[in-house]
């Protein structure tokens, strides 16, 4: 990931907030000082570390040197409640913890053998100190990275149960890389923005970017008004964001003078984006955008091009997520893992090299979800003549209304295309006389008003009206995940 770039392009910026950084080749020093004072502290190959932080600039070389030294990193979700976080430590057993300084409590209380910190402030050893413990690149034979060991366990988001932690090994995590530099295609000296939590697969994007001498540039925490003010100062040629960030960022204030001059291309994904967000998006930004489909599990496995961003000659492909990314391939299939006609819905499968092998400490769950090879996504969808895959929504989220299937995405796309609409989640909710009704939860602009009649007007006039929501919801937010998944599990209870 790290040692080509570093002797190439030793003095570049490897990663930096906008305040610090560090060269190249100073992550790559930081990274082989870490891997050896941890094996002098006692850690072992195949050991867990779990790391505890916002985007800190230390991310990468931590990552580097757990693959050095044949740790498995074990990134956590700092959203999570403390309850949550010991339950991620007490599966995955890590013989270490690294916190931030946001997060020396919690760390404090989690029941690590070893501790240390980021900051001057924490439980265990100070960072800096374990460092100059370590010893430099050069001073011990670089020892070869097994292709076949674990480097990273990535927790699932838990949007349908108890997270799961899947298992990369350093062959999958590289398949990953070269799927992402083979699409993106970015030239050394880019920049990339990387505007989501790095306990997420969007890490794996971002190593891609290092692999090749690029810089990233790390929002510690997303916020909008921070993200204009990069966009002016650092100039960044490549984004990663969610649709929900896109939407949030169409809606804010700061679009109207920000200057996307030196942006080359937004790449988002991890879930569904409407059309006519997209469309506005493509208008306002002015760049390529490049979508990712895929999942924790699999990475990127489907990919939405730039060309296919086409709102004038092909205004339908703004609802694909695309045809097989490089190192990929996917199928549509039933319940016996046949190959669906195309224009026929099914469950959307793939396989490659950059599959988790499985999840941690749940052989179970991994041969269920690795059936015959094949990533079973969970997702249903349908492939058009063309090739292209359109996602129709989670299996576990359909909507079986009257003994119909509802699609909850095609319905929240309608919804989304209404003036006064800014957000919008479909669920089923149960009914007596039609077993499950449609129910849509939304959060209208600022200063909007529409109510449930005008809404269901609307939506009336574009969709069969079995499809129409029967209720309707108006809150002032939806409940998210730290991706901007919303969390129709929490929907569902509420309601």
């Amino acid at each position: 990931m790290l040692t080509n770039a570093a002797k190439r392009f030793a003095t570049r910026r490897s990663v930096t907030d906008g305040t610090h950084a560090h060269t190249f080749e100073q992550t790559h020093e930081r990274a082989t000082r870490l891997a050896t004072a941890l094996l002098d502290e006692g850690l072992r190959p195949g050991d867990r570390l779990a790391l505890l932080a916002y985007n800190e600039i230390e991310y990468t070389e931590i990552q580097v040197a757990c693959q050095r030294a044949g740790f498995v990193l074990v990134p956590m979700n700092y959203r999570l409640a403390e309850a949550e976080l010991a339950y991620l430590v007490d599966d995955s057993r890590p013989a270490a913890l690294i916190t931030g300084s946001e997060f020396a409590q919690v760390g404090a209380n989690l029941d690590v053998p070893r501790k240390y910190h980021l900051t001057d402030e924490g439980t265990g050893t100070p960072y800096e100190e374990l460092l100059a413990a370590g010893r430099p690149p050069g001073s011990t034979p670089a020892a070869a990275i097994d292709a076949s060991a674990p480097c990273t366990i990535l927790y699932t988001s838990g949007t349908t149960g108890r997270p799961k932690g899947a298992v990369l090994t350093n062959l999958a995590l590289w398949a990953r890389q070269c799927s992402f530099v083979a699409e993106v295609a970015a030239p050394p000296g880019s920049v990339f923005l990387q505007c989501l939590p790095l306990f997420h697969i969007a890490s794996n994007l971002g190593y891609s970017f290092t692999s090749t001498g690029s810089t990233n540039l790390f929002m510690r925490q997303f916020d909008a008004n921070q993200f204009f003010e990069l966009l002016e100062n650092e100039r960044p040629t490549h984004i990663l964001l969610v649709p929900t960030m896109i939407n949030m960022l169409l809606n804010h204030p700061g679009i109207e003078r920000a200057d996307f001059s030196s942006v080359e291309m937004v790449l988002y994904g991890a879930s569904s984006i409407s059309p006519d967000v997209l469309a506005q998006a493509i208008d306002v930004m002015e760049c390529d955008f490049l979508q990712f489909f895929g999942m924790t599990e699999s990475s990127g496995c489907s990919i939405l091009r730039p060309a296919d961003h086409d709102p004038v000659g092909h205004p339908e492909r703004l609802a694909s997520c695309g045809t097989d990314a490089v190192g990929f391939e996917t199928m549509v299939v039933d319940d016996t893992d046949t190959e669906v006609a195309r224009g026929e819905v099914g469950e959307v499968i793939t396989r490659g090299p950059a599959l988790m092998s499985g999840y941690w400490n749940n052989e179970e769950a991994s041969a269920d979800a690795l059936r015959n090879g094949w990533m079973h996504t969970g997702d249903l969808g349908h492939r058009d003549a063309d090739g292209y895959i359109f996602i129709t929504d989670r299996k576990k989220d359909m909507v079986v209304s009257g003994g119909e299937n509802v699609y909850p995405r095609e319905v929240e796309d309608v919804l989304y295309a209404h003036d006064a609409v800014f957000e919008a989640a479909v669920i089923g909710l149960p009914d007596e006389r039609w077993g499950e009704r449609v129910h849509a939860v939304v959060v209208l602009h600022d200063g909007a008003e529409a109510d449930g009649d005008a809404l269901s007007a609307f939506a009336r006039e574009r969709l069969a009206s079995y499809k129409v929501p029967r209720t309707f919801s108006f809150v002032d937010e939806l409940p998210k995940n730290a991706t901007g998944k919303i969390l129709k599990t929490e929907l569902r209870a509420q309601h």
